[in-house]
């Protein structure tokens, strides 16, 4: 019986540690990365850059990546790159919004708040926002970022993104595989010890 037990709490370890590899080797947070957009956008109509509530991309949403210091993105975001983004519906009633970038590569920013940092009717007008969201990647978990948007008379706008800096926590999934892991190694050891000194 104690052959059995032994044996079966040398698979469960060795699974859980597998397991616990593989997860935590499927993607990891993106560890640094900033870059910058620019493109056309058009308010509502009888409105200026200071009372506007909301605006529209031009040219369907067309932008080109005009600034990277990529770091782990390096390959799926350089300058010249293309993307679309989305415009914002209501300024100060702001609600989340999922691909609000979308670069051809696949890299996207979710944009979760909004803030208007400072705004003038002009001329020359000028609009600022700030706020909070996460950037997904192929190949990297979604990772947290602040943007930061400017809006100017000429209808230019330039939006940019940085990963924020933080210490990556470990998934509870996988602490707890590793843990079941090490368990099961230890038992095995232990068993094994006792089956010597009966012997």
């Amino acid at each position: 019986m104690f052959t059995t037990f032994r044996k079966l709490a040398t698979a469960v370890g060795t699974l859980a540690v597998a397991l616990a590899m593989s997860v935590a080797a499927e993607a990891a947070p993106i560890g640094h990365t900033s870059f910058g957009v620019a493109g056309g956008f058009q308010l509502t109509s009888g409105t200026d850059l200071g009372n506007t509530n909301s605006f529209i991309i031009t040219n369907g949403g067309a932008v080109t990546v005009t600034a990277a210091d990529p770091y782990d993105l390096s390959a799926l975001i350089t300058v010249g790159g293309t993307g679309t983004l989305q415009g914002i519906p209501n300024l100060t009633a702001f609600t989340p919004i999922t691909n609000f970038l979308l670069l051809a590569t696949g890299v996207a920013i979710d944009l979760n708040t909004l803030a208007i940092d400072s705004r003038s009717g002009g001329p020359p007008g000028f609009l600022n926002l700030t706020g909070k969201g996460f950037l997904r990647a192929p190949g990297f978990d979604p990772t947290a970022g602040i943007f930061s948007w400017t809006g100017t008379t000429t209808d230019n706008l330039t939006f940019s993104f940085a990963v924020e800096a933080s210490n990556a926590v470990p998934e509870p999934f996988s602490l707890g595989l590793l843990g079941l892991g090490l368990t099961g190694i230890a038992l095995r050891r232990r068993m094994t010890q006792k089956a010597k000194l009966a012997a």
